[in-house]
């Protein structure tokens, strides 16, 4: 037994609408071996896990596992259970998990389950097929040290609280999160409308600010040159100048690090040279400088600044420990560390106490020891300093704030230069004016902590995570308009529609699409860009205002979706393509990965449907979005079902295209009036044009304006590189097209052979990875449609031997009726092509279903420029628009 692949998919998938984890295990001698034949291997299951007893499976109540591994359940299964059970013991929620064979691999098993912390429950498989394997071979297995292992990792990989409320703050109102690295680095929004955070510092905070701030000594400099009481003190850089410096300020001191955090190596209340030298020491553990200043007697707060006002305030009490009259000042620590609340760092509401040379000083200050026991009821201060960080509480005191106080830390802010800070405060009484009590300011913290706010220990929780989202994003969600585009012909002549009726707006459009990623239509990004990494791509540009995003199916299967949900979804049609692939079997399997595109929407969006394909209409059951249908029938039943409920369709009538909205109507020009079209002849051309129309109307655009982009899109390379484009060589019409699927290949066919010709021949192939049944379609339909055939392969066999392809293809071609001698087999792409061309006769067209573009391109531009040389002017020229021939 073992683990094949385990992948994290983080966007929306065919499996589920949340991110999962996907594993693939190879069970080798387990395969097929049920747990009730397994001897005591699910009584010793159940013993080393009791709680699985709670769980549902598909019985739909508590034992309903336990059942199924009494009746007899696989491994697989097993092991997903067991995962699922270790992850909920080490705190995750996992909402959904399903265990699938791999018909193509026998013994193999797809394992899935939602998650919180990608890092985190991959993890839990590991652990979890870990306890299954070894109980399967007799060995016992430690659950809690399994758990432990687990939680190290989700403290590890996990957002901190201060991060976390604000990703909460966005989901409440929809703004879309990336997390942009390990950390706390986050996008909030997409495109133009993105801002940035980590952790509380944001993308408008002062990088001065930041190091003014991390400056303690330049800040109270500042802050006292601004009028702010702060604490008079020194720099030094040895034991003696503090000594020196302690001496010359006869009072009692502070001593802290001068570039610090968190209140590592302060040390508070120092009242001899003793102490002053131990302290020192401390500090400058943590860096060179040391500062050196008088202590303020008060209590300690901070005060939480946001833009240009207090949001939260807390008093910060300082860690301790309470004497039960029989525990050590150690073991009281170790009890109040068991608090679930209190984590290692920051990922929990509170931190646990730290033991460091602070503490043993500040205990020594006492008279006492870790190993003293203090009475019952004693509280024992471990430290003076009251950070959250080093196992210190807070008590909220936002709402007795007195205005002076909150008024002096808006301006000491805006002072050092800061949009979001904490502002450390020592005053006796936080109700009273900091004029009358000897207030100071002590520090002012870039990246304030915030989950003291969110979590006090006592008094209202303050959100200060959704005032700071609102001083980023102040209205609306962040968001720009996303277009996703599917189906299994057709979507990358849609996708570029859409993109120039939207550029034709004057708008920064991001276009993703099957040849590469397109900015405001210049190529930026070479390549197939049809899955959610470069979906990501485009959203995470800065001045991408609309998202046009083609989105194919390998991409789904692979990795899922690269957004949310789609403002406008498109769904052209489903054929048969692509079967044999990640479980895809049948029509029905493609329709179901299609089908996502469609459902992740939302109730204000619009989902365009092809009327005319039933798997397509079916998916308007599946969608929570408005439905726009189109359709070339006449009278097509969907569509008049439809608009007699009020709803929205595009089809044509009489030879014009109408988008009709309950009883009214609105003309949008002739179909031979748009050049994709070839004068009305391509009617997949037309579907598309349709499916175009709608999503254009979707997105708020006039029918004027949908009318002049469509008039305005011809099938050139320009336009529409690589679909149905014309040449003319030595009186032959050459088209290049990227049909490679039954379909494709077929309309194509369908639509030349409306237009005058001596032969119709076609170049044709079928990728390796498909089914012999699937690459026989296309060799009938290329038998039935052309007179001709060139059959080649790709330079990517794709598993398949060399010739392969081509054998199948001449055998269905021939099975069909073609007579040998009109077959001609030349396996390279580019030799293919060359004497393709050359056995064509004038009057004679030519079709070259590619596979890389660019060879074919230089060889027609190369004969081109001959053409020109022998005739000393241009004989052929590129057809931008279609005509009668």
């Amino acid at each position: 037994m073992e683990i094949r692949e385990i992948q994290a998919v983080e966007g929306a998938n065919v499996y589920c609408h949340r991110p999962i984890i996907r594993a693939i295990v190879d069970l080798q001698e387990w395969t097929e071996r049920f747990s009730n034949e397994l001897g005591d291997f699910r009584f010793r299951l159940v013993k080393t896990l009791p709680s699985l007893v709670e769980h549902y499976c598909s019985k739909g109540k508590p034992g309903g596992f336990l059942e199924r591994l009494e009746e007899g359940t696989l491994i697989g299964h097993v092991i997903e259970h067991v995962t699922i059970e270790l992850l909920t013991r080490a705190g995750q929620t996992v909402k959904y998990g399903k265990t699938m064979a791999i018909l193509e691999e026998p013994g193999c098993y797809e394992i899935i389950f939602t998650y919180e912390v990608k890092e985190g429950a991959m993890e839990g498989f590991r652990q979890g097929y870990a306890l299954v394997q070894a109980l399967l071979q007799g060995r016992s297995f430690d659950v809690s040290e399994a758990v432990e292992q687990i939680k190290q990792v989700l403290d590890e990989y996990k957002l901190g609280v201060s991060t976390q409320v604000i990703v909460n703050a966005c989901q409440e109102r929809g703004i879309p999160v990336y997390r942009l690295n390990e950390g706390s680095l986050l996008q909030l929004g997409y495109g133009k409308n993105q801002r940035r955070i980590q952790a509380t510092i944001t993308d408008v905070t002062s990088s001065i600010g930041v190091d003014i701030a991390c400056d303690k000594e330049l800040t109270k400099k500042l802050l006292n040159e601004g009028g702010i009481p702060v604490p008079w003190g020194v720099i030094v850089k040895t034991e003696e100048e503090a000594v020196q410096a302690f001496l010359e300020m006869n009072t009692t001191v502070v001593i802290k690090p001068l570039r610090g955090n968190q209140g590592k190596g302060v040390t508070l209340q120092l009242s001899n040279v003793g102490e002053v030298r131990a302290a020192f020491k401390v500090a400058q553990a943590y860096g060179e400088w040391v500062i050196i200043e008088e202590y303020i007697s008060g209590q300690h707060y901070r005060l939480v600044v946001v833009g240009d006002r207090l949001v939260a305030a807390a008093q910060r009490v300082p860690a301790h420990v309470i004497g039960d009259g029989l525990s050590t000042i150690a073991e009281l620590v170790d009890k109040a560390n068991s608090d679930p609340q209190r984590g290692e760092d920051h990922e929990k509401a509170l931190s646990k106490i730290k033991i460091d040379p602070v503490v043993l000083l500040t205990l020594s200050q006492k008279q006492l020891t870790m190993s003293s026991v203090p009475g019952p009821g004693e509280i024992v201060y471990l430290r003076d300093s009251a950070n959250l960080s080093t196992g210190g509480i807070a008590l909220d005191v936002t709402d007795r704030i007195h205005p002076d106080n909150a008024e002096l830390a808006v301006y000491a802010t805006k002072l050092i230069g800061l949009d979001v800070s904490g502002v450390d405060f020592v005053i006796e009484d936080i109700e009273s004016s900091y004029r009358e009590k000897n207030g100071h300011i002590i520090e002012i913290n870039a990246a304030p902590g915030i989950r003291m706010h969110h979590f006090p220990s006592v008094g209202q929780a303050r959100d200060v995570g959704k005032a700071i989202l609102e001083q980023v994003i102040p209205t609306g969600n962040g968001r720009i308009p996303i277009v996703a585009i599917t189906g299994t012909n057709g979507k990358t002549t849609t996708t570029r529609m859409i993109s120039k009726m939207l550029c034709d707006q004057q708008l920064h459009v991001g276009m993703a699409s099957t040849d590469g990623i397109y900015l405001k239509q210049k190529l930026w990004i070479k390549g197939d860009m049809t899955g959610p990494e470069s979906a990501k791509i485009v959203l995470r540009h800065p001045d991408v205002q609309v998202a046009v995003l083609e989105t194919a199916r390998g991409g789904i299967l692979r990795a899922g979706l690269g957004y949310d949900y789609a403002d406008v979804a498109v769904i052209t049609n489903v054929s048969t393509d692509h079967l044999g692939q990640y479980g895809i079997e049948t029509l029905d399997d493609v329709a179901h990965v299609k089908s996502l595109v469609a459902e992740m929407v939302k109730p204000h969006s619009y989902v365009v449907l092809n009327a005319d394909d039933p798997k397509v209409v079916a998916m308007a059951k599946r969608t929570q979005g408005r439905v726009i249908f189109f359709s070339t029938e006449n009278d097509n039943i969907h569509i008049r079902k439809h608009l007699g409920l009020g709803g929205t369709a595009v089809f044509v009538l009489r030879g014009m295209i109408l988008l009709c909205q309950g009883s009214e109507s609105f003309r949008i020009c002739s179909v031979k009036q748009i050049p994709v079209t070839w004068n009305g002849k391509a009617k997949h051309n037309i579907q598309n044009s349709l499916a175009a129309v709608a999503a254009g109307w979707a997105l708020g655009l006039t029918a004027p304006a949908i009318r002049n982009s469509l008039q305005g899109f011809s099938s050139d390379a320009k336009n529409n590189r690589g679909r149905l484009n014309l040449y003319e060589l030595d009186g032959v019409r050459v088209f290049v097209d990227y049909g490679h699927n039954a379909a494709g290949i077929q309309e194509v066919a369908k639509t030349l052979r409306h237009f005058k010709s001596n032969s119709l021949v076609g170049c044709i192939t079928v990728p390796g990875d498909r089914p012999d049944e699937l690459v026989r379609e296309v060799g009938k339909v290329a038998a039935l449609g052309f007179n001709r055939l060139v059959i080649r392969e790709d330079r990517d066999l794709r598993g398949r031997e060399p010739g392969e392809i081509a054998r199948l293809l001449y055998e269905e071609a021939v099975r069909c009726g073609m007579e040998k001698n009109k077959i001609m087999i030349v396996l390279p792409e580019i030799e293919a092509f060359r004497q393709g061309l050359e056995s064509c006769r004038p009057g004679d067209t030519f079709v070259m279903f590619y596979e890389h573009i660019e060879p074919i391109e230089e060889e027609i531009q190369r004969r081109l420029a001959a053409q020109q040389e022998i005739s000393g002017k241009l004989t052929a020229k590129e057809w931008a628009v279609g005509g009668e021939y």
